[in-house]
C-alpha cells in the first residue's frame, strides 16, 4: 500500500490522501503520491535570522550561486525593454536584447561605476547617465566619450559583464555563478509537475510590493507551512485543513518542495466537531459575510460544493471552461517552493507566486513581492502591462484593491505575525529555534540546502 503520511503522524484530522480519495473529480496522479526524505535539521541558532554576519555570509556564498526569479518575459515584450532586478548583493538589468534573446547585465558603468538604470524602462542603448558611455543591447561597447582620453581602453574587452539567464514557464531566472548547473537541473521535478499547468499561458497582472519587518527566511518559512493557522488565522480553523496538509520533500532534491493543503476540512485544533453544513457556512461567511447560506445536498461534502462553486466562478471570471478540472486543482492550495526564495501555486483558487528578497544591510527586513496572474488573451492580443502596487509600512493588503478583503486580511495577519516573530528572534535571548518533524519539514529542507551553500568559499 502506498504511503500516505509519516508513520508517526497521530491526529484525528484525515491525511490529505484520505481527504482526496472521496473527491467526485479525482486528483491527477501527481497529487496522489506522498514523498518524504530524512532531513536532520532539528533546529538552527536564532542568529541565522538576525545576525549581520550571517546575512553577509549568505550574500557571499549562497545568493551568487542560486537561480533566482528576476522577472517575467511579458514584462519585457519588445527589444530594448528592461527590468531592474535588485538581486541580493548585485543590481542587474534584465534586457530583451533581441526578439527571442534575454540577457542580464550588471547595472554598473565600467567607467566610474554609475548605475546605468534606476528603474524599468525601454532603451536603444544602455547609456550611463554620468558621462555618457554607452553599450549596445548585446553588451558590446557602443560609445566612449572623449575616446582620445582613454588610451588604456580596449573595445573588445570592454563589454558589459553578464550574469547567466534561464527561462521556464514565462519566468526569467538569473544566476551569477558561471559554473552553476543549468536551470533545467536546478528546477528538478518542477517542470514535470507543471506540464499540465503551463505558466506560459498566464501573465503577471499585478505585483504587490511590501517591505516586511522580518528576515527573508522568517518570511518564506511563514508561508510554506500551514501549522500557523491556529495562531495567526484562527478564523480559518473550521475549513482550512491545516492538520490535513501534506508536505512533500523528495530524496536527492535540494531545491524543490511542496505542500498540498485541502479546503473544506476542519482543523484538529478546532474545539468541537463540525458537520459538513457548518464547515460550508464557516467558509462562506469568512469569504462573503452574511448569515444566509445554501443548503448542501444530501451526502455532499463542503469541499465538493466549494470546488464546484470555484470552477463556475473562475470560468466566468477568466472566460475559460474549467468544468472538467479536478477538485484538488480547483479549490486546494497546491504550493511549490524553489530554493531559496520563490513560491509558486498550482491551483485555480491561488493564481499567485511569492518572492522574498533581503533588504541590504538589514537582516531584520525583507521585500515581499506578491505576484498575481491572469490568463493571457485568447485572441493573441498583447497582454496588459503589469500593475505595481507599493504598500508602505502602514498600508494594508486588505485595503490595497488588488485582493479580496478577506484574503487581504490573511496577509495583513501574516505581516503582523512575521514582524512579531522577527522581534522575538532578535530580542528573545539566545536559545535556538526548533522545527517540527513533519509540518515544518520544508523549513528543515530549506536550512539543509542553505547549509550546503554556506559551506562553500565566497564566490
Amino acid at each position: 500500500m502506498p504511503k500516505i503520511a509519516p508513520a508517526y503522524r497521530d491526529t484525528s484530522a484525515p491525511s490529505y490522501q484520505e481527504v482526496i480519495k472521496h473527491d467526485p473529480r479525482p486528483a491527477p496522479a501527481l497529487f496522489t503520491a506522498y514523498s518524504e526524505a530524512a532531513i536532520d535539521v532539528p533546529g538552527v541558532p536564532r542568529s541565522q535570522y538576525t545576525s549581520p554576519e550571517f546575512a553577509q555570509a549568505e550574500l557571499e556564498r549562497m545568493w551568487p550561486r542560486v537561480w533566482q526569479v528576476a522577472c517575467r518575459e511579458e514584462q519585457i515584450p519588445e527589444t530594448g525593454d528592461l527590468v531592474v532586478y535588485h538581486s541580493p548583493g548585485a543590481s542587474l538589468l534584465i534586457v530583451r536584447s533581441g526578439p527571442d534573446e534575454i540577457k542580464a547585465f550588471y547595472n554598473s558603468c565600467l567607467h566610474r561605476g554609475m548605475q546605468l538604470c534606476a528603474h524599468d524602462t525601454s532603451v536603444q542603448k544602455l547609456t550611463c547617465p554620468f558621462h555618457g558611455f554607452a553599450w549596445n543591447l548585446d553588451g558590446s561597447l557602443a560609445h566612449v566619450p572623449a575616446r582620445w582620453d582613454f588610451p588604456q581602453l580596449e573595445e573588445a574587452k570592454f563589454n558589459l559583464p553578464e550574469a547567466r539567464t534561464g527561462r521556464w514557464g514565462g519566468f526569467v531566472f538569473i544566476n551569477r555563478d558561471p559554473d552553476a548547473a543549468p536551470l533545467e537541473d536546478y528546477l528538478a521535478n518542477l517542470p514535470e509537475h507543471f506540464a499540465d499547468w503551463p505558466r506560459e499561458s498566464v501573465y503577471l497582472a499585478q505585483m504587490i510590493h511590501k517591505t516586511m519587518n522580518a528576515n527573508w527566511k522568517t518570511c518564506i518559512e511563514g508561508f510554506i507551512e500551514s501549522f500557523h493557522l491556529a495562531g495567526i488565522h484562527s478564523q480559518a480553523l473550521p475549513f482550512g485543513g491545516d492538520a490535513s496538509t501534506q508536505y512533500d520533500v523528495w530524496p536527492g532534491n535540494e531545491t524543490i518542495s511542496r505542500f498540498l493543503e485541502p479546503v473544506g476540512v476542519q482543523s484538529d485544533q478546532y474545539p468541537r466537531r463540525l458537520n459538513e453544513q457548518e464547515i460550508l457556512e464557516a467558509s462562506l461567511a469568512t469569504v462573503f459575510g452574511g448569515s444566509e447560506f445554501p443548503q448542501l445536498p444530501k451526502d455532499m461534502r463542503a469541499r465538493t460544493f466549494l470546488a464546484t462553486a470555484t470552477r463556475q466562478a473562475m470560468s466566468a471570471a477568466d472566460g475559460r471552461d474549467y468544468s472538467t478540472l479536478s477538485d484538488t486543482e480547483a479549490a486546494d492550495a497546491m504550493q511549490y517552493s524553489v530554493f531559496p526564495n520563490f513560491v509558486l501555486f498550482r491551483s485555480l483558487t491561488y493564481p499567485y507566486a511569492y518572492r522574498f528578497t533581503p533588504v541590504r544591510d538589514n537582516p531584520n527586513q525583507a521585500v515581499f513581492d506578491f505576484m498575481i496572474f491572469k490568463p493571457k488573451p485568447q485572441d493573441g492580443s498583447p497582454v496588459p502591462e503589469t500593475e505595481h502596487v507599493d504598500l508602505g509600512p502602514g498600508d494594508s493588503f486588505a485595503a490595497c484593491g488588488a485582493l479580496p478583503p478577506w484574503l487581504g486580511q490573511i496577509y495583513d495577519q501574516d505581516s503582523v505575525g512575521l514582524a512579531m516573530c522577527q522581534a522575538g528572534l532578535r530580542d528573545g535571548g539566545t536559545a535556538g529555534v526548533m522545527f517540527s518533524a513533519y509540518q515544518e519539514v520544508r523549513i528543515r529542507h530549506l536550512h539543509q540546502t542553505l547549509a550546503r551553500y554556506l559551506a562553500m568559499p565566497p564566490l
